[in-house]
């Protein structure tokens, strides 16, 4: 290692002014690698196996955005708030250019985290002991916000947002430097290394056959969501012992997400449509719900830590990945798209936080 590099630098070699870049998912991970990529100048090839962007879970109808609250601020906790910073500022970004409308593709009306009566206690604790401002969250009695017996913690700037449209927002702002390749699936990377400066792995399910670890592990989990009719809106987003989103300008609302392992199909089941309606019940009894509208699935991948996988894949030179979002892709791709472009253009951040992101093995 010379005198003036890194240790990044010299474990990943960096490229300044790459011709062209392969990504590989056109969900929101690989949308806002394409977006961050594409703002440095760079051409980018989208590939994905099916016939359209967002087709796996960033075709969900609604998702939901906000910080994590953990006792002792982890480095999950932390993460998700440097996401959550990033996810707004891109949704800001994107609204001022015409390409997203808030209140209709997305909007922060705030988010309530319910927990158990019997971890209610150390939850309060842990935030007081936190001490963190309440523009950022505060505690919720029971019945503050909502008629529930559940209290919990209150993110005032929480929010929700409708994949797909970011999706389709970052594809457009990417402009003319933008090549799609659709119904395109990628079984072996190496042709894509020979045609391109580099190779961005964002799909979730086989980053790692793509891009192999040694002792990496990623798990898949099922998700379900149910769609209902609504008339009665919470007026938050919900999660905690319910999850629920209902945007003010539909008539629907969304519960979820069921978390099944190991994945055995996609097919969605009247049983998780019952967990998701059973759960929210429990929670806001109060709150009536309407007939079934719809119901989706989708798999999220998990890695051991939790934590997701952004920037350079060791021992791949050219190779980066930005997946492994669990079931928090929307506060961690942007801040994707962000990490791998700041590799791209020789001055990646030296950030032992971010640090934690790079793909890697599991500890033994």
């Amino acid at each position: 290692m010379s005198s003036s590099e890194t240790p990044s630098q010299a474990l990943f070699p960096v490229l300044y002014s790459p011709s062209s870049v392969a990504v590989i998912g056109a969900g929101i991970a690989g949308s806002s690698v394409a977006l961050a990529l594409c703002k440095l100048g760079v051409q980018v090839h989208l590939h994905d196996s099916a016939s359209g962007p967002a087709a796996g879970a960033s075709g969900n109808w609604v998702g939901a955005f906000h910080p994590h609250i953990t006792r002792g601020d982890s480095p999950l906790s932390q993460l998700t708030r440097l996401g959550f910073e990033h996810t707004l500022l891109a949704l800001e970004d994107l609204t001022a250019q015409g390409l997203l409308k808030k209140g209709v593709d997305w909007d922060t009306p705030g988010h309530l985290q319910t927990v158990p009566p019997e971890e209610a206690d150390r939850a309060r604790e842990t935030l007081e002991l936190l001490n963190f401002p309440q523009t950022l969250v505060r505690w919720a009695q029971p019945n503050a916000l909502l008629p529930t017996p559940l209290s919990g913690l209150f993110f005032p700037q929480g929010g929700w947002v409708k994949p797909a449209r970011w999706v389709a927002a970052n594809l457009q702002a990417c402009g003319e430097l933008l090549h799609t390749h659709y119904n395109s699936t990628i079984g072996d990377v190496s042709p894509l290394r020979e045609q391109h400066s580099a190779v961005v792995v964002c799909v979730a399910e086989n980053a790692l056959e793509l891009a192999p670890i040694p002792g990496a592990r990623a798990n898949a989990v099922k998700g379900q969501i149910s769609k209902l009719r609504c008339d009665v809106k919470p007026g938050v987003v919900l999660s905690g012992e319910s999850y629920a989103i209902a945007p003010a300008a539909e008539d629907w609302l969304v519960l979820g997400a069921t978390y099944e392992r190991p994945v055995l199909h996609l097919n969605p089941t009247a049983e998780a449509d019952e967990l998701n309606i059973a759960r929210f019940k429990a929670a806001f009894p109060e709150l009536p719900l309407g007939e079934l509208l719809d119901h989706r699935c989708a798999v999220r991948s998990v890695w051991h830590d939790r934590l997701p996988a952004i920037g350079p894949v060791p021992n791949m030179p050219g190779m980066y990945m930005s997946t492994g979002f669990g079931s928090r892709g929307l506060l961690w791709a942007a801040l994707g798209g962000r990490v791998v472009a700041d590799h791209f253009t020789g001055k990646p951040i030296e950030s032992k936080l971010l640090g934690k992101l790079t793909p890697r093995a599991a500890k033994a």
